[in-house]
């Protein structure tokens, strides 16, 4: 579930959440840096950092392709790593997606053997019984891994903040749809069989309006060769200018700008060459835009350090595999890759997980 913070659980009726922590795991994902939607659901799929797969922001530029990638790009060149579903379809394991990240990319290695090309207007109930009419399908055409998206509670997060009564309802209404979900679930033959994990990728944090910093204030964009604004604004400046660019970012309020060969080491990010010369990150509540006119778009957002508790995203997990009544520190969320290589009993790609970490969550 897209931007479903970690603490919503506790200020909204959550009832199949609060059962889901009572009968198996829970646990915090941290994401990583960027907080964002499209690299941390690639994250998840690959067990890669985003400096390592190469989806380094939901917008960049990419020098040596010379083209500029957004989320939706189908094009294979930008997806690094092995997503899970073609490491399990390598290895003999029919796999099945519903819009998660990655799925609908034509990758050398593979696509799951069933996907759908990304449509908001599906209501979150018919995706539901898409994927129980997938748990139905005879043994030796049923996927034995299905990975589901939903894109609630993010934007009415970004419309509403998260600490608005719109946007606990919409929680609210999501722990319903998992109720609707379980439910049918619980009527197969197979349930007994089945492992299943609640996540999100990123949390949501409020924007104050006196912290906006809108660098067309300081900056002349023409000195720059690309930019993509926003948390966090990715600056491509001319090579002549990084330095003078790097001085004056510095004085500017309510961010921290860093070369990309700066950044701190625990947010494993700025080695991959995508990333631009100048990373701004901005300070938790802020927003940064490079435009002529002043025109915050959200009233929150995320991309902020992947270490604020703002950022902080939920984790459950429940069935034969997992323990029972456990609650365990937060983890990455890289080490997804790994729990789900181990539940399906498959040798993983190279990735960033942390073995040890999963292990604590096996019975």
């Amino acid at each position: 579930m897209d931007g479903f913070r970690s603490d919503y659980p506790s200020r909204a009726h959550t009832p199949t959440l609060d059962s889901l922590a009572n009968v198996g795991v829970r646990s915090t994902f941290r994401p990583c840096y960027p907080s964002v939607t499209f690299p941390n659901h690639y994250s998840m799929a690959t067990g890669l950092h985003p400096d390592h797969h190469g989806l380094v922001n939901n917008f960049f530029y990419d020098a040596e392709l010379d083209s500029s990638y957004r989320m939706g790009n189908l094009d294979p060149q930008f997806y690094g790593g092995e997503p899970i579903w073609n490491t399990a379809e390598r290895q003999g394991v029919r796999t099945a997606s519903f819009y998660w990240v990655g799925s609908e990319v034509p990758l050398e290695s593979g696509q799951p053997s069933i996907w759908k090309p990304f449509d908001k207007s599906v209501p979150f109930s018919d995706r539901a019984d898409s994927v129980i009419s997938w748990l139905k399908l005879p043994e030796d055409v049923r996927p034995h891994l299905i990975m589901w998206y939903m894109e609630e509670p993010d934007a009415i997060g970004h419309s509403a903040t998260p600490d608005s009564s719109a946007t606990l309802d919409v929680v609210e209404n999501l722990d319903k749809v998992l109720n609707h979900f379980f439910t049918e679930a619980r009527q197969l033959d197979i349930f007994d069989k089945i492992d299943f994990i609640v996540l999100s990728d990123h949390g949501m944090a409020t924007y104050y309006p006196e912290k906006y910093v809108n660098l067309n204030d300081y900056l002349p964009r023409d000195s720059f060769d690309c930019v993509f604004d926003g948390v966090p604004t990715l600056l491509y400046p001319k090579k002549t200018y990084v330095d003078t660019a790097y001085a004056i970012l510095q004085k500017v309020p309510n961010i921290t700008v860093w070369k990309k060969n700066e950044i701190p080491e625990k947010f494993v990010y700025g080695k991959n060459p995508r990333v631009s010369d100048l990373v701004v990150s901005p300070h938790i509540g802020t927003y940064v835009e490079f435009r002529e006119k002043s025109s915050p778009r959200y009233a929150a957002t995320h991309g902020y350090d992947n270490f604020m508790p703002e950022m902080e995203a939920i984790f459950y997990a429940a069935g034969p595999s997992f323990k029972r009544h456990a609650e365990v520190p937060q983890m990455a969320n890289v080490n997804l890759y790994l729990m789900i290589a181990r539940l399906l009993n498959i040798q993983p790609a190279p990735n960033d997980g942390d073995s040890a970490v999963v292990q604590q969550l096996f019975k």
